[in-house]
């Protein structure tokens, strides 16, 4: 076999580059991985929107993060969402117990669900689900949101300004579980969209509430670490266990 057709055959089997770093021959390496799964802790936006449910998150929206997530999102770089989903379910597991759980993603625009070939948080959401599941939870995903209007972009928008362009973008769909419900996204910035979907979410009458991310960011959300029942919560590690981060 020439070293041509080998070459090809690798192109095939592997993405070219790592989605966070660009290394060579890797969906994504051993270092970026790690930059997912560093720590969960809770992200805490200033100011703080009003309704915020308590939100975790996995990592640091920076570098190699934020460039994976990109990569996922923009470029439809599907080969990094087990570790994408890793990272989310950590999130989770460290807001709620062992047990069973409902995953309320937050629902994207149907422009955003053209333009990416489907919808990349509910995918996120049962990449999620899938981890909980083999380290013990009971998860369901349930779209219990769903998009009444259209919003202009956020991109540049400050805190007061992104509240007031998602009031109304959402709506209530089905009736409220009685499990846990935690409302999951790849990220947050003022917590205005997380904000607001719980808003929606009490009014269909659904109870207790916490969020989700992969990621937040460093300049608009301070991260502080997470409270140590968070980390009691995370004692075997491996691939089985969410919560590690």
């Amino acid at each position: 076999m020439t070293a041509t057709l080998l070459t090809a055959l690798a192109d095939l089997a592997l993405p070219a580059t790592c989605a966070g770093c660009g290394a060579a021959r890797t969906g994504l390496c051993r270092s970026c991985a790690a930059a997912l799964t560093a720590r969960v802790r809770v992200a805490d936006p200033s100011p703080r929107p009003p309704g915020l449910p308590p939100c975790w998150a996995s990592a640091r929206y920076a570098g190699a993060v934020r460039a994976v997530l990109l990569a996922y999102k923009e470029h439809d770089r599907r080969d990094v969402l087990p570790a994408l989903g890793g990272a989310l379910g950590r999130a989770v597991a460290a807001g709620v117990p062992r047990g069973p759980v409902v995953l309320v993603p937050v629902p994207s625009s149907p422009a955003a669900v053209r333009a990416r070939g489907g919808d990349h948080v509910d995918r996120l959401a049962r990449a999620a689900a899938g981890r909980l599941r083999r380290a013990g939870w009971s998860p369901r995903v349930v779209r219990l949101l769903a998009v009444a209007r259209r919003r202009r972009d956020s991109a540049g928008l400050g805190a007061a300004d992104r509240r007031a362009n998602l009031a109304g973008a959402f709506r209530g769909s089905g009736d409220p579980p009685r499990a846990p419900v935690v409302i999951v996204d790849d990220l947050v910035t003022t917590g205005a969209t997380l904000a607001e979907a719980a808003a929606v979410l009490r009014a269909t009458g659904v109870g207790a509430l916490h969020a989700a991310v992969v990621a937040a960011t460093l300049r608009r959300v301070p991260i502080t670490p997470c409270r140590p029942l968070c980390h009691a919560r995370d004692e075997t590690g491996g691939d089985e266990t969410p919560p590690r981060g």
